[in-house]
């Protein structure tokens, strides 16, 4: 949840930054002089309670206690996170000029992948397929936290590579990739031959 809520924070500071004039530079193509513009809020709003809810949705001790909670929540986190793609692609068109066409390729698939997933993952708990559900929301929650690792990917390869078009683009793709390694590598490694817990049982519901 920490590492997820990082580029927001660092946005908003930038933001604020760019607001007072203390920047130098103009605000994005989609916020306007120092402004927030409503993509840019909505995509605030929509994936910080995506991050926030998504990483709690993970805890089994939770489920147990409370799964009345973790169905809400978990609705609550689907719509964050349609409401983060959704402005994640408007925002991406916004800014196709500056940043070029294979960074917005880059975008375009990520944000469409998370939606995928996320539709995958809410099929998959209506036919009360759990563990399926599961990888598929594990799969949308670390593309997700793509904007996370590519403040390391940006951070450490720019210094390498430099801020050309092409060389950002990969390095975004990077932190994406990182992230989706991982996921799998977390699927993967549950064991497969387990009872569904009392938990998870409970959370779908009647």
């Amino acid at each position: 949840m920490a590492f997820g809520l990082l580029p927001l924070l660092a946005n908003a500071v930038r933001r604020l930054a760019e607001a007072s004039g203390d920047a130098g530079s103009a605000a994005s193509a989609a916020g306007g002089a120092g402004g927030v513009s409503l993509p840019v809020m909505a995509h605030v709003v929509g994936a910080t309670v995506f991050v926030v809810l998504g990483a709690l949705q993970f805890s089994v001790s939770l489920r147990s206690r409370r799964p009345a909670w973790h169905r809400v929540a978990g609705r609550l986190a689907v719509v964050g996170s349609v409401l983060a793609a959704a402005s994640g692609v408007w925002l991406a068109f916004a800014a196709l000029e500056d940043d070029g066409t294979l960074l917005f390729a880059f975008r375009l698939v990520a944000a469409v992948g998370m939606g995928v997933f996320i539709a995958l993952g809410v099929v998959a708990v209506l036919r009360r397929r759990l563990r399926r559900h599961r990888a598929w929301m594990i799969r949308a929650y670390a593309i997700g936290l793509g904007a996370a690792t590519q403040l390391f990917t940006l951070g450490f390869g720019e210094a390498l590579i430099g801020t050309g078009q092409v060389g950002v683009a990969l390095l975004n793709a990077g932190g994406w990739a990182i992230n989706v390694a991982v996921a799998e590598w977390v699927i993967r490694r549950a064991p497969r031959s387990v009872a569904r817990p009392a938990a998870d049982l409970a959370v779908v519901g009647r």
